[in-house]
C-alpha cells in the first residue's frame, strides 16, 4: 500500500512539473512604460502610438517650451537618449531629430517586422540597452 502511494505522490509531482514546463517561456515582464505607451490597450507599440509618446516625453523635457532640448535640459538618464538624437551636434535636440531618433528606435525593436512592437520585443530591446 505504501508503494502505491508514494508511486502515486511521484506521479502527481511529475504531472504538476510537467504543467509547469509546458507554460510558454517567454513570459515578458509587465511594463509600466509599455503600458503608457500602448494607449489602445491591444498589447502592441504601433508607429503613431510611439510617436504620440515620444511627442509628449520631447514636451516634457523642453522646460522652456523652446522647441529645442538644450544640454540643461538633458540632465536625467532618460533623457540621455535624447542627447543621441543630436544629429548635427549643435548641443540641442530638435523635435524632427528626436522624432527620427524615436522611429529609428521603433525600427530596432520591431524585430519581425510587421509594423508593431510587443511587449517581448519591446522587453528585449531595452534589456540589450542597458545590459540587464
Amino acid at each position: 500500500m505504501l508503494k502505491i502511494l508514494k508511486v502515486g505522490v511521484l506521479s502527481a509531482g511529475l504531472f504538476i512539473c510537467a504543467e509547469l514546463y509546458a507554460q510558454p517561456q517567454e513570459m515578458p515582464a509587465v511594463n509600466p512604460e509599455f503600458k503608457n505607451i500602448d494607449l489602445n490597450k491591444d498589447n502592441y507599440i504601433s508607429a503613431d502610438e510611439m510617436r504620440t509618446y515620444q511627442s509628449r516625453k520631447f514636451k516634457e523635457l523642453d522646460r522652456d517650451g523652446s522647441g529645442d532640448l538644450e544640454s540643461s535640459e538633458l540632465k536625467n538618464e532618460g533623457a540621455a537618449l535624447h542627447k543621441n538624437a543630436d544629429l548635427n551636434n549643435d548641443g540641442k535636440v530638435s523635435a524632427d531629430e528626436s522624432d527620427r531618433q524615436f522611429r529609428e528606435y521603433f525600427r530596432q525593436m520591431d524585430k519581425n517586422s510587421d509594423g508593431q512592437v510587443s511587449e517581448a520585443e519591446y522587453t528585449d530591446y531595452w534589456k540589450l540597452i542597458y545590459k540587464f
